[in-house]
């Protein structure tokens, strides 16, 4: 039964994504003064996804895609399609819908678009191992759903400490194009070239690059921003060009500045609606915050804002079985944690 919603929530919710582009996710990262990158995302979306957080030990067999690495991240229902996760080593991954992905024609590779993120997790320690595992691997087109010909697509961020990039199937090949992730932004279509496009636009950039770090944005132009995915880019570019890094002074301070990044995201119950796709109200259905040196990953729900810790590179990974837990429905279990004593 699980498996037969999330698969007639998605095929309808990225069909109608394929013809409006409007699919939405956002990925954003910056890095600290401690020599830190955090990322953040929100999964966006009408209804539940099927999401469970797992616990996947080195060697496991996830429908094909195993490594000598464990992680943890969120997997949708029982399908091969991890969208969020890091591993035992601190790298991040994060995965949003891309309508104008091209890959190989199915089949033509045991990976398709929706087990990269399991496959990334389970092999690479760094993004640059990342980068080279990609580099030798043919990806191929799937359906995202067992019932129906749907495969919207996906691109992926992909961070650790030092090295932050952008994942994308653009020619047809197979072979992905990988971008540095200057801006530290990612959502969804149009492909990472024209988003960069309109934050040039947006910014004033004084004779520098994006890649000096001494690009300043002009104020006069911060102003609101649309909640499509060109909009979204533009305010997670935004906002860590004038992340105040003054006040950052350990891991944790970078951790809670993410939070609040991650709150303009937000999507309050009835202040947004998706006709096309549902009479549901849309919703932030999972955030998550990603410390990659110190490789903690947080995450809280739409119906749990109580932020959930997990110390990935504490667990005994030796030893660690596979896990699933579910995301929703817990504040039933765990409530709130009370600020002072009550009889």
């Amino acid at each position: 039964m699980k498996k037969a919603l999330l698969t007639i929530a998605t095929a309808a919710a990225l069909s109608a994504g394929i013809a409006t582009t409007a699919s939405a996710c956002s990925a954003f990262v910056f890095d600290t003064p401690q020599g830190n990158q955090i990322q953040g995302r929100t999964m966006e979306l009408g209804f539940e996804a099927g999401e469970q957080f797992i616990i996947a030990p080195r060697g496991y067999d996830l429908l094909g895609v195993k490594g000598d690495i464990g992680y943890v991240g969120m997997r949708h229902a029982d399908t091969e399609w991890v969208s969020s996760g890091m591993n035992e080593y601190g790298l991040s991954i994060e995965g949003n819908a891309l309508a104008a992905s091209s890959y190989a024609p199915k089949g033509e590779s045991q990976y398709n678009y929706l087990n990269i993120g399991a496959y990334v997790l389970a092999n690479a320690k760094n993004v640059d191992e990342a980068v080279e595992l990609l580099k030798k691997t043919k990806v191929s087109h799937t359906n995202i759903a067992v019932a129906g010909d749907i495969d919207v697509g996906m691109h992926f961020s992909i961070v650790d400490k030092d090295r932050r990039i952008v994942v994308e199937w653009q020619d047809g090949s197979g072979y992905p194009e990988i971008f540095e992730n200057h801006v530290g932004a990612m959502t969804n279509d149009p492909i990472y070239q024209e988003q960069l496009g309109n934050v040039h636009a947006m910014l004033d950039l004084q004779g520098e690059t994006l890649d000096t770090g001494k690009t300043v944005f002009a104020e006069g132009t911060f102003k609101g921003f649309e909640k499509d995915p060109v909009g979204r880019f533009k305010q997670a570019a935004a906002l860590n060009y004038v992340l105040d890094k003054t006040v950052i002074k350990s891991d944790l301070d970078a951790v809670n500045a993410a939070w609040s990044m991650v709150n303009v995201f937000d999507i309050p119950r009835g202040t947004l609606y998706w006709r096309w796709l549902s009479p549901d109200a849309q919703m932030a259905g999972y955030s998550i915050v990603a410390d990659t040196k110190n490789a903690d990953y947080y995450f809280r729900t739409y119906d749990n804002q109580q932020i959930r810790k997990v110390d990935v590179d504490n667990i005994d990974w030796d030893n660690a079985k596979y896990e699933e837990k579910a995301i929703f429905g817990t504040i039933k279990e765990t409530g709130y944690s009370d600020f002072v004593a009550t009889k």
